[in-house]
């Protein structure tokens, strides 16, 4: 079973959803659990477009403080079992600081929120879920959110 599990955070259902599956795995293996927030001082994220180095690590804190409440209530205690991080991806890729994280942590699993486009975008758009689940070394387990609206991808599909 697992037993050091890295969980990637980002302003997501997603990611949300995977904190919640990774907290159930941690619980039920007794495992420590990393909840990690990548941020990049970049000038210019390519999703949001531009963003202050204040914008970023106020967010990944407010994500963070998240986790911490969610970790305490689910019984993975804070500090014991469970460890929060912002990374500062340094102007790398935000797929590689996740991987240089886990190896650092030593993690056997990695759990991450995945956004799931489909069709042409899908092909056109490399996500950080896709590439981290191509180079990983250890397993990734990817939590979808199925509620959210699929009509704008159906638009992109031939």
């Amino acid at each position: 079973m697992y037993k050091r599990i890295l969980v990637a955070l980002d302003d997501s259902v997603s990611a949300r959803l995977a904190l919640e599956e990774a907290l159930k795995l941690a619980h039920a293996a007794d495992a420590m659990l990393m909840v990690a927030c990548v941020v990049s001082h970049d000038i210019c994220d390519p999703v949001g477009g531009v963003v202050g180095e204040e914008a970023g690590d106020a967010g990944a804190h407010r994500q963070l403080d998240h986790a911490r409440d969610l970790c305490e209530r689910s019984g993975v205690r804070c500090g014991v079992r469970c460890i929060t991080q912002i990374i500062d991806a340094h102007g790398a890729s935000i797929p590689g600081a996740l991987m240089q994280a886990a190896q650092a942590f030593d993690a056997d699993l990695i759990v991450m929120g995945a956004h799931g486009p489909r069709g042409v975008r899908r092909h056109l758009i490399g996500s950080v879920a896709e590439t981290v689940l191509r180079s990983s070394h250890v397993p990734v387990l990817t939590v979808r959110d199925d509620q959210r609206d699929d009509k704008h991808d159906e638009a992109f599909a031939l």
